[in-house]
């Protein structure tokens, strides 16, 4: 692919700084508790979120299309998912669905 910083192949993790990280493992651990735990009737909604949020973990490790900027507002929703403050996590949301479309328009639908 010209003109990217691609470091990994998709599915990879190994390069996701530590900048990164607990977005990453926190919303990777949140989404094999509702895998393990979905009825049969969700599996392709599941299926469609972590094909979604594997996208968004390719750019992670991949350092590219995220913006520093978007990179925190996401450690910070990340927190708040962990700590079960909701409210806040939809504020981030909102926030990112309206002002960072060009950043996650193929992978911000997997975090409804």
């Amino acid at each position: 692919m010209a003109g990217t910083n691609l470091h990994t192949a998709p599915g990879d993790r190994s390069h996701i700084p530590d900048a990164s990280r607990l977005i990453y493992e926190i919303l990777d651990a949140d989404l094999q508790r509702v895998k393990a735990r979905a009825p049969a009737q969700y599996k392709q909604h599941v299926a469609d979120t972590e094909k979604r949020l594997n996208i968004l973990f390719d750019h992670l490790n991949n350092e590219d299309l995220l913006k520093p900027d978007t990179i925190q507002s996401m450690n910070e929703l990340a927190a708040n998912i962990q700590a079960k403050q909701y409210d806040a996590a939809v504020a981030i949301f909102s926030d990112l669905m309206t002002n960072k479309t060009d950043e996650g328009s193929n992978w911000m639908v997997s975090l409804t």
